[in-house]
């Protein structure tokens, strides 16, 4: 019997976007994380952003004033508070994230009538 693994399945969820000049990494959210933030009225822009695991083409120099040109390993706290100040990524990221979920509903849905 094949077995796949928490990891395995949590990436197959997952994509790439590139927003200001930087590649991220997101999470397609599940449809029950989304009936829970729905029920709760709490889709938005934290809920989207919880969605990002990951980035590349961020340097220290991105982050840092005077920072170095070297890449930065990806923490979820650092950039929960970096993106707070980049309100020009807000809106590509949570439209990613959304487009993913939807993308993947709709695929779904086109299974189920085949």
């Amino acid at each position: 019997m094949k077995q796949i693994d928490l990891a395995r399945f949590q990436k197959s969820r997952e994509s790439r976007v590139e927003a200001g000049g930087h590649g991220f990494t997101i999470r397609r959210p599940t449809s029950l994380d989304v009936v829970r933030a729905r029920s709760t009225g709490s889709v938005g822009i934290d809920f989207t952003l919880a969605y990002v695991v990951g980035w590349d083409q961020v340097n220290e120099s991105d982050l840092l004033p005077g920072g170095d040109p070297e890449p930065v390993a990806f923490d979820a706290d650092l950039f929960r508070a970096w993106v707070a100040e980049r309100p020009d990524l807000w809106g590509p990221l949570s439209t990613a994230v959304m487009e993913a979920y939807q993308r993947h509903e709709e695929a779904t849905e086109a299974r189920g009538k085949a």
